[in-house]
């Protein structure tokens, strides 16, 4: 017998099929009965979507074809609507209308589509100047399969002995510590290069052209994933004082400048104290899990506004993964530092000791951070107690979202006020989006110094707190370079706004258009004015290409131009 006649002789057995089928078709014609009613409506992050109830049963409909009763009849448990294992019914519906702004937030998107409007004027010059196609969101997805990409070679360190840095493949089996701890030493060789040629006239009797080179090596020995030593060195530029002596060439005085060194810029260990003894914890139920670094590291806090040091004697201990009453996850840093602490005039203070506790909360709209910090120091240069409090996140408008940080720092000097322990505030934002329809970045900062703050530990290559507000403030790092205008947080206002357009790629081609200055509010008479450009190209996996141009100009003095020539790589 063929399945057809089994079909004909015993359709009990299709009656689920045939039952389910037409309940689809009963169900379809009610939706579209309904749609005409009117039903609330609700915002998702996929779009718009209409919830309804569920059809009430109807009457079966009569049908031509007429079945045998089966030999055995079941009837289904009848369940209110309460104990119901189905889900509400959810339908997405396109032609629901968008949501209309609120007038506060076209005003606000208003405005900020007129700070994007030089953006496509800038795109189109440097695009005929470079003669490179400017990077566009792309079309629709092509219809035919595309099928595997390669994958690039990724370019290897300078050395890379028993595991291989992202390497793939087994993992070693490592040696087992006395305290249960497997470590699978390995080591890294790896740095950064630098070369620059460059050239200023400040309108101050400071002009300078220049030629200057910097190398950081570094050698890490890896024994874990969470441990591991660092040592870093800088063997071209040596720290005299308050500056650095890059080796290369000036040729203002004609001089060649050396400074080669074998000194150790960086060198700590670092590790998490429950992966080190797990035999103390086998079962990760205790507070061992403390991650903690000592030694000659780099630090930075609030961004680079708090602290910012290259080069720091220190102690620090962490916290992590501390959660509850709507914090999702809290990190708690201590640190303690004894040696190596520049101030905030850029000025060594070896009497200087300083401790600080660090917290950075992870909230449903925002990132924290808490931060305060006391630096006891014996020299003329004064104690001080400094703090900081920010806020980063995003908000979402109706065309763009905006990337925003908010800064609150204060500094106050527990004894008489000098240059590098003073008493102030100072108040920073941070914003930038991405144009509509466009892969182009939209940036504007902003700043207010009231009196005169000052960080309790910067690097003499970092200049003063204020680099993150722009190019024009920030500081290169190689050479007798400074920031185009002044970065620091003394009775002043001030603020940047800069367009980053990119071409060929994301990571091919750059520029970044911007403009900025700033305004005592003391009445000294020294508010500045400045435009800068940088053009980077990556020329292979290693090298990367960078210009910068920048004029200034100051209340008093003519304009004082510059420029810079940078090739740099890393290996």
């Amino acid at each position: 017998m063929n399945s057809h006649s089994k079909f004909v002789q015993k359709p009990w057995r299709r009656l689920p099929l045939l039952l389910a089928l037409g309940m689809t078709s009963i169900g379809f014609s009610l939706d579209n009965a309904l749609c005409a009613e009117p039903l609330e409506d609700h915002r998702s992050d996929v779009g718009y979507v209409r919830l309804t109830e569920l059809p009430a049963p109807v009457p079966e409909a009569e049908s031509d074809l007429e079945l045998p009763a089966p030999h055995t009849t079941l009837s289904a448990p009848s369940l209110s609507e309460e104990d119901s294992p189905f889900a509400e019914r959810v339908e997405f519906m396109h032609s629901l209308p968008e949501e209309e702004p609120t007038c506060n937030w076209q005003l606000a998107e208003s405005f900020m589509d007129a700070l994007e409007a030089p953006a496509g004027p800038l795109s189109s010059f440097f695009e005929h100047l470079l003669c490179a196609k400017h990077v566009e969101i792309e079309g629709p997805l092509e219809n035919h399969a595309l099928g595997l990409q390669p994958i690039p070679h990724r370019p290897d360190l300078l050395l890379e002995l028993n595991e291989r840095f992202l390497g793939a493949g087994t993992l070693e089996q490592g040696v087992e510590l006395p305290t249960g701890a497997i470590w699978r030493p390995s080591l890294w060789l790896f740095g950064t290069y630098r070369s620059a040629f460059g050239h200023r006239d400040n309108r101050r009797g400071q002009n300078f052209t220049e030629w200057a080179n910097r190398l950081d090596l570094f050698g890490q020995v890896n024994l874990s994933g969470t441990e591991r030593l660092l040592v870093g060195m800088r063997s071209l530029d040596e720290e005299r004082g308050n500056r650095r002596t890059f080796s290369g060439y000036d040729f203002h005085s004609g001089n060649d400048i050396n400074g080669l060194n074998a000194d150790i810029q960086t060198l700590f260990f670092e590790g998490d104290f429950g992966e080190i003894f797990p035999n103390l914890d086998p079962y990760d139920q205790g507070v061992l899990d403390y991650g903690f670094s000592v030694g000659r590291q780099l630090m930075s806090f609030q961004q680079g506004l708090l602290i910012n040091e290259d080069m720091i004697d220190a102690l620090t201990v962490t916290r992590n993964t501390l959660f509850g009453n709507g914090n999702l996850n809290m990190r708690s840093t201590g640190v303690f530092a004894w040696n190596e602490i520049n101030r905030n005039n850029n000025m060594p203070d070896p009497n200087a000791k300083m401790v600080g506790l660090f917290t950075e909360s992870d909230f449903e709209i925002s990132t924290v951070n808490a931060d305060v910090v006391y630096l006891d120091s014996q020299s003329t240069q004064g104690s001080m107690v400094a703090f900081g409090l920010s806020a980063i996140q995003r908000l979402k408008g109706f065309h763009n979202t905006y990337n925003t940080s908010f800064h609150v720092l204060g500094s106050h000097a527990t004894g008489n006020e000098t240059a590098a322990s003073g008493n102030g505030l100072l108040l920073f934002s941070q914003l930038s989006w991405t144009r509509h329809h466009h892969e182009d970045l939209i940036y504007v900062n902003g700043f207010w110094a009231i009196d005169q703050f000052t960080s309790p530990s910067r690097g003499p290559l970092m200049g003063g707190p204020l680099g993150q507000t722009g190019i024009l403030f920030a500081s290169p790092g190689l050479g007798q370079f400074g920031a185009p205008l002044s970065n620091q947080a003394s009775a002043a206002y001030g603020g940047s706004i800069g367009y980053q357009l990119f071409y060929d790629s994301i990571i091919g081609q750059q520029v970044v258009a911007e403009i900025g200055g700033r305004k005592d509010t003391n009445n000294i008479n020294q508010g500045e004015l400045g435009a800068a450009v940088r053009f980077q190209r990556r020329l292979d996996q290693h090298w990367i290409l960078l210009v910068d141009g920048f004029a200034t100009a100051r209340e008093g003095e003519g304009v004082g131009p510059g420029a810079r020539f940078e090739v740099l790589a890393k290996f």
